[in-house]
């Protein structure tokens, strides 16, 4: 049953829209000194309390050192100074939130229910700052975000009336002040759900804006106190800027209804004359940015235009008559205008709240507790494989995230944002403070209490013969599905409990994340292709598609929760998006794939997603969600062997030198729009020599993690395993020397039931469990389908099991014991 009444709210970046819904049902916005739209702006008064809305605006003509109009824009900052005084971000959307609750309150009481839009390519970082705010304000904790495109699709049905069947998907244009996004959104039979999704963080009304002041600097720019206008440095030449600014916006909005419009010229004291093609003129090579952007969403999601319930365009800006016009003449179909598209998003959450909407909500983003204890009864199962899955309410190919531009997209990013952006300086490597401490880090080397491992092993050319020809009578088997059961009773170590076909050429790689309803398997194959796995549903719970290729599957840590990175071939990272449930890829890094890479690693750094990339002579660190970049950074001379690692006192490079010792560097460096940050330095460079012993080499080299702290793990060339102690440089004697071949690629370290093991691939691709404690190597079976090429862990039951890939398409999985 839906609450009696509610309150939807729609935060933009200029604007705050509020609809209420009140006890009879109708609908209607709330008014802000008697007008729908309430200037986001905050000001910090002489007390250091905020004033907002107009109130602000007004204020800030007065102070502008203290004004802030678009605190949306600050949304990746943890703070920003007004006057004297620094405000948290959090702190400053709250205070809008409360008036927009104080006001919700005088017209109909306490809402019984309160929704808050955000944009559907938002992570859980910037959720979260927008739940923090709104816990911080009157609305309180208990508000349910939904994703704009939704709440859009949601006003399109059920406030137009516009018929929309089970399956049928629309498009919209949401083109606000400082943002652009474009989404395709279908209805399934629990609602609406966003599909293909991409944008411009950096595009929208205020650009245009921009682009006027350029256009009057033309003509004006020579005139005396133009200069002092458009770069002031005083409070009041701030003032007259800030009064510049209004006049050009509500000039663009009457050329809106009107064919030509005046706009006064503080400091000039003159007034120009400006036409509305002269507004189309500057206009256009925006639009047409978002136009591309659209296309490609459309195509992405693999919608026929001509069987789609329409185009649907909201955001304050897309009510120019040249966004019609042009997406009419771009895809072929009139698109649907409203007199007032600022509105849609609010009204639209409130309506979403009277459906069915019991799958909708997006999820919690706080950290996620521990998942509860899997029972060993009924048993675990990991699907069979199946022919390419498709959703009953997808008919389209699952939609692959791509930027629809060369360049790297950065969402939602200020364009006032140049300065650069470090990452917390790295301290000196923490040291164990404790003999128990360092005693436990001494197991190490016996133990292998290790959870997986976060850089790829790197290979010299002639390692593991991943794909070797089967037998001529062995013909690759086919997608077909099945059903199979993980009898976890009587399955002893190294026993196949089960083995189905998946991918149509190699797998190329595995991975496993835990969720709270249990693990999910992760696979990559030569066909281009993801499959997603899960221990209690007989199909793949889904299936992406990658254009360029797969390289790697990495699971990371996102906000508290764990979720999946696909870096393709182009070595661009995929990052799954745990409320969509689809892959986004909101930038690419600077080093060209032209460069391949030697090393790759994805790991978490402050609650988000990172990408390093490492070449013979370069490193990249590129933070996912943003776009944000270090650049190409040289390696510093001499270092051999180059891995990122990830600690308490910061992103770390380790690597052996040319003099064969393991060395350790400590890197400060900004992360930036573009990579053009200033530089890098290092705050420590510590060395342990003879990393490799005398006469022998290294021919892979690995990162390992024990309770958190980075390892690394040396494979020589004549056989021996060594590992080092990256906090303290220690070297751990792992007593392997002569384990395995040469040839051999050290995955993933499990649990059996009789101590810790290293499950690895070996000569041929054959498999193997090396048990450290027993010194016993266990050859994963006779019943293999074909050359190993990967492995995995995956905890079921709580148990540990190994999963392996082989060259033929096969996912296999085997019991390490009771």
């Amino acid at each position: 049953m839906s609450p009696r009444t509610s309150l939807g709210v729609d935060f933009g970046t200029s604007h705050t829209i509020a609809v209420v819904r009140r006890a009879d049902g109708s609908v209607r916005p709330l008014l802000f000194d008697g007008a729908p739209l309430m200037p986001s702006a905050v000001c910090a008064d002489a007390e250091g309390g905020l004033l907002v809305g107009r109130d602000a605006v007004h204020a800030g003509r007065r102070h502008p050192e203290r004004f802030e109009p678009n605190p949306k824009r600050l949304i990746d900052r943890p703070s920003t100074l007004l006057g004297e005084r620094e405000f948290a971000v959090p702190e400053l959307i709250a205070a809008v939130l409360d008036a927009v609750s104080a006001e919700a309150r005088r017209v109909i009481g306490a809402p019984e229910q309160v929704t808050l839009t955000v944009p559907a390519e938002w992570g859980p970082a910037r959720r979260k700052v927008v739940e923090d705010a709104a816990t911080r304000s009157g609305l309180g904790p208990k508000v349910r975000l939904v994703p704009e495109p939704v709440a859009a699709a949601t006003y399109y049905a059920e406030a137009l009336k516009h018929r929309m069947a089970i399956g049928s998907s629309i498009v919209v244009y949401d083109l606000g002040a400082g943002t652009f996004d474009a989404s395709v959104v279908r209805r399934d039979g629990n609602g609406f759900t966003t599909v293909a999704l991409d944008g411009r963080g950096d595009l929208g009304g205020l650009d245009i804006d921009a682009a006027l002041i350029d256009h009057l600097g033309t003509t004006y720019g020579s005139r005396e106190g133009w200069k002092n206008l458009v770069n002031p440095t005083t409070i009041e030449e701030r003032r007259h800027f800030r009064e510049f600014q209004e006049e050009v916006r509500s000039a663009k909005e009457r050329l809106s209804r009107h064919q030509q419009s005046d706009i006064a010229i503080p400091l000039l004291n003159l007034e120009a004359h400006l036409t509305r093609s002269e507004l189309e003129r500057l206009a256009e090579p925006h639009l047409e940015q978002t136009i591309r952007v659209t296309q490609a969403v459309i195509a992405a999601a693999g919608l026929d235009l001509a069987q789609s319930a329409g185009v649907f365009l909201v955001g304050g800006a897309s009510r120019m008559p040249l966004v019609a016009t042009m997406l009419h003449r771009a895809l072929g179909i009139a698109p649907t205008v409203l007199d007032q598209p600022e509105v849609v998003v609010a009204e639209g959450s409130v309506l979403w709240t009277q459906a069915d909407t019991t799958t909708l909500p997006l999820p919690p983003h706080t950290p996620a507790a521990p998942p509860a204890p899997v029972q060993a009864a009924p048993t675990p199962q990991l699907p069979p494989a199946s022919p390419p899955y498709t959703s009953p309410a997808r008919t389209a190919p699952h939609p692959v995230y791509q930027a629809p531009h060369t360049e790297p997209v950065h969402r939602d990013l200020p364009p006032q944002r140049a300065e650069t952006l470090p990452l917390s300086p790295p301290q000196s490597p923490p040291r164990p403070q404790t003999e128990a401490e360092r005693q436990r880090a001494k197991r190490f080397g016996r133990r292998f209490l290790v959870a997986f491992i976060m850089v790829d092993v790197l290979i010299i050319a002639g390692l593991v013969w991943y794909f070797g020809r089967p037998d001529e009578d062995q013909q690759p088997p086919q997608n077909t599905s099945g059903e199979f059961e993980l009898d976890l009773p009587d399955a002893e170590l190294g026993e196949l409990v089960q083995s189905f076909p998946a991918h149509d050429g190699a797998v190329v790689s595995l991975t496993s994340i835990e969720t709270d309803a249990g693990p999910e398997l992760f696979s990559a194959g030569s066909d281009r292709k993801v499959y997603r796995w899960s221990a209690d549903s007989e199909d793949p719970v889904d299936d992406y598609d990658f254009e360029d290729g797969i390289r790697s599957l990495w699971s990371v840590d996102w906000g508290g929760a764990e979720t999946v990175v696909v870096v393709d071939s182009t070595y661009r990272p995929h990052l799954l998006d745990p409320e969509s449930q689809e892959f986004l890829a909101p930038g690419e890094p600077v080093m060209p794939a032209d460069v391949e890479p030697q090393r790759v690693a994805v790991g978490s750094w402050d609650g988000e997603p990172v990408l390093g990339l490492i070449s013979e002579s370069e490193w990249e660190f590129f933070q996912i969600t943003t776009g944000l970049s270090t650049g190409v950074v040289d390696l510093p001379s001499g270092l051999g062997w180059a891995n990122f690692f990830f600690a308490d006192g910061g992103v770390g490079l380790s690597g052996i030198d040319n003099e064969n010792q393991m060395t350790v560097l400590w890197p400060v460096f900004m992360l930036t729009e573009g990579g053009t940050g200033g530089g890098v330095s290092f705050t420590s460079d510590a060395t342990a020599p003879d990393a490799v012993p005398e006469g022998d080499s290294p021919n892979a080299v690995s990162i390992v993690y024990d309770d958190g702290a980075p390892y690394a793990m040396v494979r020589t060339t004549y056989g021996e395993l060594r590992v080092w102690d990256l906090n303290t440089l220690d070297f751990q004697d792992a007593g392997l020397a002569g384990l395995m071949p040469s040839d051999h690629v050290c995955a993933e370290i499990v649990t059996t039931d009789r101590g810790e093991a290293l499950l690895y691939i070996g000569e041929g691709g054959t498999g193997y469990v090396y048990i450290v404690e027993v010194d016993e190597r266990i050859e994963l079976g006779d019943d293999t389908t074909g050359p190993m090429t990967k492995q995995a862990r995956v905890v079921a039951g709580g148990r540990d099991f190994a999963v392996t890939g082989d060259a033929n398409g096969n996912i296999q999985i085997w019991s390490l014991g009771q």
